[in-house]
């Protein structure tokens, strides 16, 4: 009988451990743990710069990995270094360069020197949530911004959700439950968060080693308009239209103008330096938001392009070349990736050309005679810059800008801005 009974309480025991372990495999416990103090310590400040160190932009990314900060491609390209700091702080340290990048998804996976083992889990992420928060700083005290999801989108090529809040750019968003949400963005339809799988695929892709950022500058997935079906360009300012032809005999410069064109890179830039009977020039991203005092015309799209002299090709009444910067910062005679004047110009007499060809030791072809003898240009600067087209329509607006009052360095006193350069169809 005892026999019987012990047989009979291991049994009960040895069910009672089985039900206990099957009770347990049930339970399904949430060991995440977060916190705005934590998430902060992910997010860094990023600042772009030109090949002359010249500030460029300021914005955010945030850390994937103990040495890796995604942030948004479009911010970054046509930069030529990067620095980044925690947020909103002013402790900059160089970025090494770039590891991965996507063009669909506007990211960018940048090699960073300062280590974080505070970075933000894409494990954890969730992007299934109603109410987002978003962290900034005010004299270093930590604030929310929330904010509530308005739709999600999802494709087999992208996904991401949409909102209700005035959110910064690369900055991460957050769950209620402070997990990663997603990354914000800027796009032609508004911003939108793109969810955290896309920054998944991108780090398990990345590159050994870093390359320069300077390298993103030509990395496009864009199918630009070909050349064959461009007639010419109308260039919109705020005192009239300017229309426009380039030469297929400079097709770089010819091609990079469609580009630029084509990405709207020159709206709202300024016409910041004019020189009666002389040029009108423009093309220099840093007049986009400057000031009256601020010292502008150095900032191109972050590249040069080798200059091209076509003898046929000079700078009589009406063309248009490429800006370049002094010879004693352009060791390699390149020409601005964006900036380009029009030759407003004045007549010259054969005396005048005469000394001009013992100057320059050069000698003036008979067609560019007879162009400067009879409707004038700027024949000192041939031989100097890559000309690569010329005005078909609109040299009266041209003249009308070159007459304006100026000050400091040329600048018209009351803003001439280009509204947009808009290709004219064959």
């Amino acid at each position: 009988m005892q026999k019987t009974l012990l047989i009979i309480l291991a049994c009960l025991l040895l069910f009672a451990c089985q039900s206990g372990n099957k009770t347990k495999e049930n339970i399904v416990v949430d060991h995440f743990k977060g916190s705005y103090q934590d998430n902060v310590k992910g997010i860094v400040s990023l600042r772009t710069y030109d090949h002359y160190t010249r500030r460029l932009q300021d914005g955010f990314g945030f850390y994937v990995a103990p040495n890796l900060v995604v942030t948004n491609l479009s911010f970054i390209k046509g930069a030529y270094k990067v620095k980044a700091s925690p947020m909103d702080i002013e402790d900059f340290s160089t970025v090494q360069g770039f590891v991965g990048y996507h063009h669909q998804h506007d990211l960018v996976l940048l090699k960073v020197a300062r280590r974080n083992l505070n970075y933000l889990s894409l494990k954890d992420a969730t992007s299934k949530t109603d109410s987002l928060y978003q962290l900034y700083r005010v004299k270093r005290k930590l604030y929310v911004k929330e904010g509530v999801t308005a739709s999600h989108i999802v494709t087999d090529s992208i996904s991401y959700s949409t909102f209700t809040a005035s959110f910064k750019n690369g900055k991460p968003v957050f769950a209620k439950n402070h997990r990663l949400a997603g990354i914000v963005q800027s796009t032609k339809e508004g911003s939108l968060i793109l969810h955290t799988n896309w920054i998944s695929q991108l780090v398990e892709k990345q590159e050994k080693k870093p390359k320069s950022i300077y390298e993103l500058r030509n990395k496009s997935n864009k199918v630009y308009i070909s050349h064959t079906k461009v007639k010419g360009f109308r260039i919109s300012t705020n005192m009239g239209n300017i229309e426009i032809a380039l030469s297929d005999k400079t097709p770089k410069y010819r091609d990079n103008f469609i580009k630029l064109v084509s990405d709207q890179f020159y709206d709202s830039l300024l016409v910041h330096r004019v020189i009666n009977s002389f040029l009108i020039q423009t093309g220099a991203a840093d007049t986009k938001y400057a000031k009256k005092d601020d010292v502008v015309g150095w900032q191109g799209p972050g590249y040069t392009l080798a200059m091209k002299v076509v003898p046929e090709l000079f700078h009589k009444r009406g063309m248009i070349a490429a800006s370049k910067l002094p010879e004693h910062r352009n060791k390699h005679n390149r020409s601005d990736g964006s900036q380009f004047y029009i030759v407003a110009g004045r007549l010259f007499n054969n005396t005048e050309l005469n000394e001009l060809e013992q100057k320059k030791n050069m000698k003036f072809t008979k067609a560019q005679r007879i162009a400067y003898t009879s409707i004038g240009g700027a024949p000192y600067l041939d031989g100097d810059y890559t000309v690569f087209g010329w005005v078909t329509k609109g040299m009266d607006v041209v003249d009308k800008i070159a007459s304006v009052k100026t000050y400091a360095i040329d600048r018209p006193i009351k803003e001439i801005r280009i509204k947009t350069i808009e290709i004219i169809r064959k």
